[in-house]
């Protein structure tokens, strides 16, 4: 019988088993805790934080007390990869919701696993033992490579990625259970719909100098999916009914990102691209309206964890229709109430994907074979894919058309804004991409048309403010301009914190301007970058 010579053996468990120790500490990163959402922290960041923390712990911790502390934490991995892989569960998740279940009901839940719950933590414990029995050691501890190599992860994973990282984010779990840590959540636990992630927001100490005569309404129209260039008045060459012609349509402006989770927050925010949170801690300019007064509504064909908005009145309708017929009885209810001064915010679902689902056959000015398309575009249905689209952004011009010439009869001045949250890729250049919210933007999906509109009143009272708005139609716009030009719409002077945006209404916007875009939270590209990518 022959084998390896004792020393060999010890050699190759030496550097082996803390390899799969490491490996196994890893694997909840790899799978449960990895960014399942393309406007989330970027997947590859979270990994190599995540594999930082614990070669680090590695290296620095003497071995009995590195294996001891990781052997629960090992235990847990398993468990979340194992809920994750079978069950969808998210652990952590579920943990931090551990008061509103009852102990029987933790006990009928974990009792279908009593075996594993014994097993697993056995093996796991005996493979501790053999590492730190025969694993490698560092002669001593790399303090200077170790701090070096973190402050050059630190230099290049954003800050949001951080708090997301196994095993931070079971620490920030059990921190997050004490008194006041609850707003910790939104850390480590993003897309949560459960608890409001605003909480109190903060004030946006607004004012106004002089009232408008009452009664006065404003509205925001945000749509969907609906990108620029198939817009006529934006050179499209599909035939899509054109907007009001009274209202003001730019045809260059960006979206704060390409996802509807992360866009629409930050559209009715101050905060700008790249931050920590997809809900901004702040609150959203519609409790600046409501600190003077204004009676808000928000009315959505999307859910309240979209952007978890602060409107005193808000509607999400259960039902499938389209939103004229959704949202138009909706606006009228909002404008038949009694208060002299209203906020109104309109979210619709505009041409977002199916594009079928979004027109009436009847009234739409191209002929779609709906049931020859198929779920994906190619090049041979890629023509019906666009006329489809074109027809769904048609049905969406539509619907903004009607709130204006609803809004033309209201009494008292009326001011409306309309953009979408985002663009659509429809295999426009050599990437070959589709639809949006993919993991990197592209101009496709980044360029967006936005409208205003005012009735006479309101124009004849500030002439001025609807002068310089028409000067900058043709300016490079971005969504962090919209919140500054309704706030001054209303004579709202209120903290802003960026910088570069503008009230459209007050000066003109200057050129060249860096128009951010977020990639993920924490990180940012610019427009001219996404130009950039498209050429040749």
């Amino acid at each position: 019988m022959t084998g390896l010579p004792r020393p060999e053996l010890g050699r190759r468990l030496a550097l082996r088993l803390p390899l799969l120790w490491v490996l196994l500490l890893l694997l909840p990163a790899l799978t449960s805790f990895s960014s399942l959402h393309a406007w989330d922290v970027d997947p590859q960041a979270l990994l190599l934080v995540s594999g930082w923390l614990i070669v680090v712990a590695l290296l620095l911790l003497p071995p009995a007390l590195f294996y001891a502390l990781s052997l629960p934490l090992a235990a847990f991995g398993v468990a979340a990869s194992y809920a994750h892989a079978s069950r969808q569960i998210d652990l952590l998740e579920l943990l931090s919701q551990w008061r509103q279940f009852k102990p029987q009901e933790w006990l009928s839940a974990l009792q279908p696993y009593a075996l594993e719950l014994l097993l697993v933590p056995t093996l796991l414990a005996l493979l501790a033992g053999a590492c730190w029995h025969w694993g490698w050691r560092p002669a001593r501890r790399p303090l200077l490579l170790c701090a070096a190599s973190g402050l050059l992860l630190a230099l290049w994973a954003p800050s949001a990625v951080w708090p997301r990282a196994w095993p931070a984010n079971l620490l920030l779990l059990g921190i997050s259970q004490l008194p006041g840590g609850q707003r910790l959540v939104g850390d480590w636990a993003p897309h949560a719909d459960d608890d409001n992630p605003r909480g109190d927001g903060r004030s946006w100490q607004p004012r106004r100098l002089q009232a408008a005569p009452q009664p006065e309404t404003y509205v925001l129209v945000i749509g969907e999916s609906l990108r620029a260039d198939f817009l006529g008045e934006c050179g499209g060459r599909w035939k899509v009914r054109a907007a009001a012609p009274d209202a003001l349509l730019a045809c260059d402006t960006t979206a704060g990102s390409n996802a509807t989770h992360t866009s629409v927050p930050l559209l009715i925010g101050r905060d700008a691209p790249g931050g920590r949170y997809r809900v901004p801690r702040d609150s959203s300019f519609i409790s600046a309206f409501a600190e003077l007064g204004f009676e808000t509504h928000w009315l959505a064909q999307h859910g309240r964890a979209v952007a978890w908005p602060e409107a005193l009145h808000q509607v999400y309708p259960t039902q499938v229709a389209r939103d004229r017929e959704q949202l138009l009885p909706l606006l009228e209810q909002a404008l038949a109430r009694p208060a002299p001064r209203k906020l109104v915010v309109l979210h619709a679902d505009n041409a977002h994907a199916p594009y079928c689902g979004k027109f009436r056959a009847a009234e739409a000015p191209h002929a779609v074979d709906c049931g020859q398309l198929g779920d994906l575009p190619d090049a041979t249905t890629l023509p019906q894919f666009r006329a489809a689209y074109a027809n769904a952004v048609d049905e969406s011009m539509a619907f903004v058309n009607a709130v204006v010439e609803r809004l033309r009869t209201q009494p008292g001045e009326v001011f409306v804004a309309f953009t979408p949250d985002h663009g659509e890729n429809l295999l426009d250049d050599r990437r070959q991409l589709y639809q949006h919210a993919l993991r990197h933007p592209s101009r496709w999906d980044i360029q967006v048309p936005m409208l205003f509109w005012a009735n006479p009143a309101w124009r004849q009272r500030q002439p001025q403010a609807w002068a310089q708005l028409q000067a900058n139609r043709d300016a490079p716009l971005m969504h962090a301009d919209l919140v500054p030009t309704l706030l001054g719409a209303a004579g709202i002077q209120y903290v802003e914190t960026r910088d570069g945006v503008v009230n459209l209404l007050a000066k003109p916007v200057a050129t060249p301007r860096r128009r951010l875009v977020q990639r993920s939270l924490g990180a940012t590209t610019d427009w001219e970058t996404l130009l950039h990518e498209v050429r040749p």
